[in-house]
């Protein structure tokens, strides 16, 4: 594999743009050793928590990341395997026309409902 990928500014969704560009769930696969030295050479989102690196039949292994199109297009272009998933940024686009709108307790005159309990709390936010 190509070292061609720059690693700074690998993280579009921190750039200090209005809009910026989508990100793709994508699965780079190779070898473990591959995958491993493309994760130390390159700053590779693979969101809230470890990477975690699956192993396949074929022997080899494959990464989930969240990337752009361009960086997508620059991991083909260093010859990685990459399988391009799903536009997660349109899925949150989409997920966030399910999030009410107002004041669902009315400025405290309706009681919240549900399966939660009421706690003691003290001050600080611990219970007791």
């Amino acid at each position: 594999m190509d070292d061609k990928i720059q690693p700074a500014d690998s993280n579009q969704s921190q750039r200090k743009e209005e809009n910026p560009p989508d990100l793709y769930a994508a699965r780079i696969t190779g070898s473990r050793e591959t995958l491993a030295r493309l994760m130390q050479t390159v700053q590779l989102d693979v969101g809230c928590r470890h990477p975690e690196v699956e192993a396949n039949p074929d022997r080899t292994a494959s990464l989930l990341v969240y990337a752009t199109k361009e960086r997508i297009r620059e991991l083909e272009a260093a010859n990685y395997k990459v399988e391009t998933l799903e536009n997660v940024s349109e899925l949150g686009r989409q997920r966030q026309k399910e999030v009410g709108q107002g004041d669902r307790f009315e400025g405290g005159s309706v009681a919240p409902r549900g399966l939660g309990q009421k706690g003691n709390y003290r001050k600080g936010g611990s219970a007791s």
